[in-house]
């Protein structure tokens, strides 16, 4: 996570994503209208348009049966340090895009008007933690979205809770690929 404050869009969208998350979107599966309403920035990024900042990027990848290319707009956090983007499946991890990224780790990255080939790299529960915990502090009613998946309440001053709750949300590292064409 870096220390750089939240633009007012994020904050609002942090805002309406806990809302949403915490209480309408049903825990087992999105269903029909949030799959679509998710996929919205999709149209915005193929217009041209990113109003999203550093908060939203569109990962192309590859469907581990079909081979089809996919696009997938997600929520991301720059590492500190490196500056790599950091995703987060949600639902528990049952994700097409993550089972994707596991079956073939080479993507395409979208993020505002920068376009990258990327490798993703799965994190460590407890990089994952690290990264739930960055996102505690810089909004405390993230602990509402990972308390709902992870079963249990998780807080700030619970590191092993926290621990627990990150083997809900597989992460990955995307990692510039300057190797590919």
């Amino acid at each position: 996570m870096t220390d750089q404050p939240i633009p007012f869009f994020e904050r609002f969208a942090v805002r309406v994503e806990e809302l949403l998350m915490s209480r309408l979107v049903p825990k087992e599966n999105p269903g029909p209208v949030f799959k679509w309403l998710f996929k919205i920035p999709i149209l915005f990024y193929r217009l041209g348009l990113s109003p999203f900042g550093d908060f939203i990027l569109l990962l192309d990848h590859r469907g581990r049966k079909s081979g089809k290319l996919r696009h997938t707009p997600l929520e991301y956090r720059r590492e500190a340090g490196t500056g790599d983007r950091i995703i987060m499946a949600g639902w528990g991890g049952k994700t097409d895009w993550r089972y994707n990224l596991e079956s073939d780790p080479h993507v395409d990255v979208q993020a505002g008007r920068e376009r990258y080939p990327a490798l993703a790299e799965h994190l460590t529960d407890a990089e994952v933690a690290i990264f739930l915990t960055g996102a505690m502090q810089l909004n405390p009613a993230s602990a509402k979205i990972w308390s709902r998946w992870a079963g249990r309440p998780v807080t700030l001053d619970d590191p092993d809770g926290i621990l627990r709750a990150a083997r809900f949300f597989p992460s990955f590292r995307l990692k510039p690929d300057n190797s590919s064409p």
